[in-house]
């Protein structure tokens, strides 16, 4: 059992947990995707949210074991494409809070370390947040990744435990539940602000500097 983590953005002025969960519904993962770079880079939070190799640490679960318990009215929105993911984040401090899809009915989010209290050291953030299962789209990290274990895109391994985690949190009505969308009418609480494409472009293209 993973005990409740506290979650605040760098201002504070958005505060909450992620809730008690069992092992089975938390994913905890690295991702080194392009996106997930321009995200950090759009922020302005490179060193804060990407590691030497340009990772994301993601605590993967469903939407309904976050709460946000203060400054709700701090969620702002982006899409770095118009079908892309909803990143979460707060117009107070550009701390990132989470990635969530456009629907309401799939109970999921990806909550960013940057908001999370968690320990520096591995031994200690495993206990803490659960161990590490994936690091996940590696041809997109950065710098010598010699001896990184790393998988080049998305293992099926962790694309099945993902699927198996949203649909049983679907199963438990967990989709009505969510800090991100409106209880009733499924509505996202802000509208999403999307990127112009030669903006994404110039974002993904620091990478290659």
């Amino acid at each position: 059992m993973i005990a409740p983590i506290p979650v605040r953005c760098a201002c504070g002025k958005l505060s909450g947990t992620l809730g008690h969960l069992p092992d089975r519904r938390i994913n905890r993962v690295v991702c080194y995707c392009d996106d997930c770079q321009a995200f950090a880079r759009w922020l302005g939070d490179d060193a804060g949210m990407l590691d030497e190799h340009g990772g994301s640490e993601i605590l993967q679960t469903s939407s309904a074991n976050l709460a946000i318990e203060s400054g709700v009215d701090r969620l702002a929105c982006v899409r770095l494409t118009p079908r892309g993911l909803m990143r979460w984040y707060t117009c107070c401090c550009r701390t990132a809070v989470g990635n969530t899809l456009a629907m309401s009915g799939v109970p999921f989010v990806g909550v960013l370390h940057t908001c999370l209290a968690l320990p520096g050291r591995e031994p200690d953030r495993t206990r803490v947040a659960g161990p590490l299962s994936d690091r996940l789209h590696g041809r997109y990290a950065l710098g010598d990744c010699d001896g990184l274990d790393v998988h080049p895109h998305m293992p099926i391994g962790y694309a099945a435990r993902l699927a198996r985690l949203i649909a049983v949190a679907r199963l438990r009505g967990d989709h009505r539940r969510s800090p991100f969308f409106d209880a009733v009418t499924g509505a996202p609480r802000v509208g999403a602000h999307v990127l112009a494409p030669a903006r994404l472009k110039a974002l993904k293209r620091v990478a290659d500097r």
